[in-house]
């Protein structure tokens, strides 16, 4: 090889924005592919990694033109990035990161999603267990140069981390900060000028939720406590005291737990690893209800029994948060072929019932995702998003259509069952965001089901969940979308009820649960970051309703 082959090499290496020639490009594929079988390894289009670069990771998963420079050190991680992420030379990642899409990390960054026990003063630090929280980045993130970023922060979308910067706590979305330890200098948002701290405008707004977050926090113990039963020396959760038991029970209590860190008080990871796994069918992989169980006419391989489904999300994620795993492929869903897919998808109750034909979908993508995620499966949800791409409505952005009895109540809600295990669970672009957010905006304007004594949980998170998915990709109508989820915010947190959480239905305090708990947590958490305030809260929901995407497709 003549210099001026060795420099072009070099500067690719350093550079790789610069583009790599026919050769370069085939000696990349051979890199990537040595990567992938020492370690649990996958890569987008067009992605690049230097072998200059120091990567020693337990789990990269690199999305569409993202790369890795020369002198980057990527160690005992597990990196899980969008597309068009840049880890530029002598940048720095440990631990649990998390990024979006368009996350631009410069030189000499240091980023720790790790820490050192030190909590025992006689053994001494490195003998003590490491911690892990872990940090998540939104989208169209800048870390500038020599950037320091710990343990447990969040990083929201549109943020600008200053060279030199020591974050220590979390960033709203369209803020810049800068200093050490990091200080929000200003918002990056039309409007906002000179702010000295994170209580930005709205700072009333941010104030509550900042306080609501430390008052559910300091509750957890006593509130999971009051959920919790004792059956014949058998350890339980119920949705409510008194109520029938659930599988789903014991689910919501983890993942409300996992909000802030925890386990549920009086269990040990082992235990409720070993309860949630015990209600798996081995022959089909699905999770019939032991209480409930499906009537003989179920067929399993069609996924005919509602709550078999539900518990598929309920007890996978469960599992997930506890870092564990269902013990079995899900063989019902892994064995399905696409022609059956197909009549599958077209038989569900799209023009009545777009709810529970999401509800199907939702169902079916889990356990491609688990399968994926856990047993190596070579399956691919390539049939379903091509039939999800050529049946999506034009004129609305929904599946389905609306009904005379209730309007888009059921297109909306199956959007958002549809949308959270397929678009959303893989991190891919929905077909219409515009139209979607038109359509779902004037469906929560449908006072029979958005006036405050009628709010319900799942009728709240499927609008939502929708209009913060849609403004991923566009900004259409932000600020309309923003000023609705601060006024709901302003509706929903004085509902919450000291010890006991929510109940289902916001305005019937006297039943409140599990279910509603979690649901209207995950809720606010959504709410808040629409309006960019999410940080305020100090946790995020976990499991079912986790905010980032679960599995990025290899290409």
């Amino acid at each position: 090889m003549d210099e001026q082959q060795s420099a072009s090499v070099q500067a690719v290496d350093y550079m790789p924005w610069i583009g790599l020639s026919e050769e370069e490009q085939h000696k990349q594929a051979l890199h990537q592919q040595q990567l992938a079988a020492d370690y649990s390894c996958s890569f987008g289009e067009a992605c690049f990694v230097s072998p200059q670069a120091i990567v020693l990771p337990d789990r990269l998963q690199l999305g569409d033109r993202s790369y890795i420079a020369g002198g980057a050190i990527v160690r005992s991680t597990r990196l899980v990035t969008g597309s068009d992420c840049s880890i530029n030379s002598y940048s720095v990642l440990s631990g649990d990161i998390t990024m979006g899409n368009g996350v631009r990390i410069a030189s000499h960054a240091s980023l720790y999603g790790f820490n050192h026990g030190y909590a025992v003063t006689d053994i001494p630090v490195f003998r003590q267990p490491l911690t892990v929280k872990g940090i998540v980045i939104g989208d169209d993130v800048w870390i500038g140069a020599g950037a320091v970023i710990l343990d447990g922060v969040r990083i929201g979308s549109h943020s600008i981390v200053a060279a030199g910067a020591i974050v220590t706590r979390d960033v709203p979305a369209y803020s810049i900060v800068g200093g050490n330890p990091a200080k929000l200098i200003r918002s990056r948002l039309p409007g906002d000028t000179g702010i000295a701290d994170h209580k930005e405008a709205p700072a009333i707004l941010y104030g509550q939720l900042e306080q609501f977050g430390k008052q559910v926090q300091e509750q957890l113990t006593p509130l999971l406590e009051f959920y919790s039963d004792t059956m014949e020396g058998e350890k339980l959760f119920r949705d409510r005291p008194g109520a029938g038991r659930t599988v789903r029970a014991y689910c919501d209590a983890v993942e409300i737990a996992a909000m802030f860190g925890s386990l549920p008080p009086g269990w040990t990871k082992e235990e409720l690893i070993a309860t949630l796994q015990q209600f798996q069918d081995s022959r089909t992989g699905l999770l019939p209800d032991p209480w409930s169980p499906p009537g003989p006419e179920d067929q399993p391989e069609l996924l005919t029994d509602h709550l078999s489904r539900y518990h598929l999300l309920a007890v996978g994620y469960a599992l997930e948060v506890l870092g564990a795993a269902l013990p079995h492929p899900v063989t019902a869903i892994g064995n399905m072929d696409t022609l059956t897919l197909y009549q599958q998808l077209d038989r569900l109750p799209w023009a009545e019932n777009a709810w529970g034909a999401g509800d199907w979908i939702d169902c079916y993508a889990t356990g491609l995702y688990h399968n994926l995620q856990s047993f190596g499966s070579g399956k691919r949800p390539d049939d379903l998003f091509g039939w999800l791409a050529t049946h999506c409505r034009r004129d609305s952005g929904l599946w389905g259509l609306p009904t005379a009895e209730e309007g888009w109540l059921q297109p909306v809600n199956g959007f958002y069952r549809l949308t959270r295990a397929t678009y959303a669970q893989f991190g891919l672009p929905l077909p219409y965001p515009e139209r979607t957010i038109d359509t779902v905006l004037a469906h929560s304007r449908d006072r029979r089901f958005f006036r405050q004594e009628a709010l319900n949980a799942c009728n709240v998170l499927d609008v939502v969940h929708p209009l913060w998915l849609c403004l991923k990709q566009s900004d259409y109508r932000q600020a309309e979308i923003r000023a609705w989820a601060g006024k709901l915010l302003g509706e929903v947190l004085p509902f919450w009820v000291p010890g006991r959480g929510f109940a289902f239905q916001l305005s019937r305090q006297q039943d409140t649960g599990l279910q509603g708990t979690e649901m209207w947590l995950s809720i606010i958490c959504l709410l808040a970051d629409l309006c960019g305030l999410s940080s305020a809260l100090g946790y995020s929901p976990k499991g079912v309703h986790r905010l980032e995407p679960a599995f990025l497709l290899p290409v």
